[in-house]
């Protein structure tokens, strides 16, 4: 069991596991509790928005007994960001029912006490992929032609109708909420498309999948559509010679290909109803966790929250689509070149809040059990990520099965040796085995 204390952020030192702040986490430029302090930008901001907030003694760098002489001094140090009109304001102590869902969140595997002790929202599928499949569908489509207008908008010179856009992502984002497996898949299959596939819409989605499993509420979930629905509306000041050219750019044309995140910023400004988390998503999805991104070179903290959201969805995005200068990869690789850019290019800890929302074998994906069977993930099992729903189309001697079956890979042992186990060896391109994931989804 992990023994938390309570220490002012005055004595907050690097190395230190916070687990809890003072305040709900949406209040603050953190994404979620639950993270190790590596730099001294987070120390200043945790003094800035906390009084004090709980560590995990076990979990930290820091040796125990500095820790506890901390806990110990707890109230005993002037703060000055807590004067309130000349008094202190007074923290009240944490209620009964708290510490009780406190203590019983510690035995709870599944996270879900954790989330609600967090002030987290917790969703779950309300349907299965299969009944959502049409809906999902229905609701890209809308997504597709209102974008497709917006463009034609700015095209023409004029500006962005802020309702349309709240009326493109108002369904995608029912969608997802009621079952979050379908519209992935469906995102997914959209990158064989060259006709639909409509970047814009794809990161909008990863960005409210991913806030779906971080807690947002209804109203953050909207924020993270819309900003991903307009990331690279600056786009359509890009020559077509640039935006589309085969092959590797040069210098010169990279700065201006960089111009974008500019043009899109600025067509925002002048946009009626855009809220500055939307606008942090614009301006920063290009900075990276490193200070190398661009057009600002923002490094760690210094990045908002939003931004660092719409930075890894857009790269991934951009990983499993097909590019002018690059193939597109399968979800599989994708996640793994995402975890091996976790604590570089992205912040660590939102990288795998992302990869436990898609999971390591994202919804759509092609797979190869241990037996030899192969099939297609249809659905994520929230608890056990490497465990999901998978469709057989094969049996072990790679024939197709006549009879497709799905099972719940949860269910089976994943211990070599007992009798029926079963578990996932490997992710496969789509198009691996003749197998189109297009012919599955309805």
């Amino acid at each position: 069991m992990h023994k938390r204390v309570k220490i002012d952020t005055v004595h907050l030192e690097l190395g230190m596991y916070v687990a809890q702040l003072d305040r709900p986490w949406l209040e603050t430029p953190f994404l979620f509790q639950g993270f190790e302090v590596r730099e001294n930008s987070e120390i200043g901001l945790l003094r800035k928005f906390c009084k004090h907030v709980y560590v995990d003694v076990d979990r930290s760098q820091v040796p125990k007994e500095k820790i506890l002489e901390a806990h110990n001094s707890v109230g005993k140090n002037h703060d000055p960001f807590e004067e309130r009109k000349g008094q202190r304001r007074r923290i009240k102590p944490p209620s009964l029912s708290y510490r009780l869902m406190n203590a019983l969140s510690r035995f709870d595997a599944t996270g879900t006490l954790q989330k609600r002790v967090g002030g987290t929202k917790t969703y779950t599928n309300k349907v299965s992929t299969r009944q959502e499949a049409p809906r999902a569908t229905h609701a890209y489509g809308i997504a597709v032609d209102a974008m497709n207008e917006i463009l034609d908008d700015l095209r023409q010179g004029s500006s962005i109708d802020v309702d349309k856009v709240k009326n493109a992502v108002t369904p995608m984002v029912d969608s997802v909420l009621r079952n979050q497996d379908a519209m992935a898949w469906l995102v997914y299959l959209r990158k064989r498309d060259e006709y639909a596939y409509n970047h814009s819409i794809a990161t909008s989605i990863w960005a409210v999948v991913l806030g779906r499993h971080l807690g947002f509420d209804r109203s953050g979930l909207d924020t993270l559509a819309m900003g991903g629905m307009l990331l690279d509306v600056g786009k359509v000041r890009i020559p077509a010679s640039i935006y589309a050219k085969e092959g590797p750019l040069t210098e010169e044309e990279h700065q201006i290909m960089q111009m974008h995140v500019d043009y899109s910023v600025q067509i925002a400004n002048k946009t009626h109803g855009i809220s500055d988390r939307i606008l942090d998503m614009i301006s920063s999805h290009h900075e990276r966790y490193d200070g190398s991104g661009y057009p600002k070179g923002l490094s760690g903290a210094e990045i908002p929250v939003f931004g660092r959201i719409s930075g890894i969805v857009d790269c991934y995005d951009a990983m499993i689509s097909d590019r002018p200068h690059a193939a597109a990869k399968s979800s599989y690789d994708a996640v793994r070149e995402l975890n091996l850019l976790a604590g570089k290019k992205f912040q660590r800890e939102l990288v795998e809040q992302f990869v436990q929302a898609l999971g390591m074998f994202p919804t759509g994906s092609i797979v190869e059990l241990n037996t030899g069977e192969v099939g297609i993930v249809i659905e994520q099992n929230s608890v056990r990520r490497l465990r999901p729903k998978v469709m057989l189309l094969m049996d072990e001697e790679k024939q197709p099965v006549r009879v497709n079956k799905t099972i719940d890979l949860k269910k089976f042992s994943e211990r070599d040796g007992d009798r029926g186990a079963r578990w996932i060896t490997k992710g496969h391109e789509a198009g691996a085995f003749g197998i189109d994931p297009g012919d599955y989804f309805h």
